[in-house]
């Protein structure tokens, strides 16, 4: 995968050469369709619906019934692909893609998504992100760096509150332990995705 398919999901080339399969598949059906009496409309939709669950199997998250599998790591373009689904999605995927875009300029080494977000709901009410700040955090503060001066302030003034920091590896560990289990009464585990800096 190229550098610019990491971060552009209309360019993975993946679903690029899904994509070709796709119109090759709907140039047949079409053909077929005119000379077998096939309702095109219908033959079409149904090519799409099976592009589809081929795309969901192959290029998606797991799920656990809600919930993703266990830890997914994934690119920012995977991210916007597998949960910007709707203009709702799109608004909260905003939101993330400062978050990563902070984390890449003060070099973080993780981050971690969460939240409502990240499970099969058409209309997720949050989206929760931890940062594993770098060792080096507080001389990028006292050299000026705005991204880190900015991710001081949030985790200073807990805004937005959905933005969390850790500073060493076991306090990340501790938000994935945190976050990795649902608020039912059996406390069950739970997945989380992990975007690839």
């Amino acid at each position: 995968m190229s550098a610019t398919s990491e971060n552009d999901p209309q360019h993975d080339d993946r679903l690029v050469s899904l994509r070709a399969t796709f119109e090759d598949v709907v140039d047949r059906i079409r053909y077929g369709a005119e000379w077998h009496g096939v309702d095109l409309d219908e033959a079409a939709a149904s090519a799409q619906r099976r592009l589809k669950d081929l795309i969901d199997a192959d290029f998606g998250p797991k799920y656990d019934g809600s919930y993703i599998a266990p830890l997914e790591t994934c690119t920012e373009a995977e991210l916007q692909r597998w949960f910007g689904a709707n203009e709702h999605r799109r608004n909260l995927l905003e939101r993330v893609k400062t978050w990563i875009h902070l984390a890449r300029a003060v070099r973080a080494k993780r981050l971690l998504i969460d939240g409502s977000f990240i499970t099969r709901k058409d209309d997720p009410g949050d989206v929760d992100c931890a940062i594993l700040l770098p060792e080096d955090f507080t001389a990028q503060l006292l050299s000026g760096n705005p991204e880190a001066i900015e991710l001081l302030v949030a985790l200073f003034t807990r805004q937005p509150k959905e933005l969390l920091f850790a500073e060493v590896e076991e306090d990340w560990w501790g938000w994935v332990e945190f976050f990795g289990r649902t608020r039912e009464s059996s406390g069950r585990r739970k997945g989380l995705i992990e975007v690839m800096l």
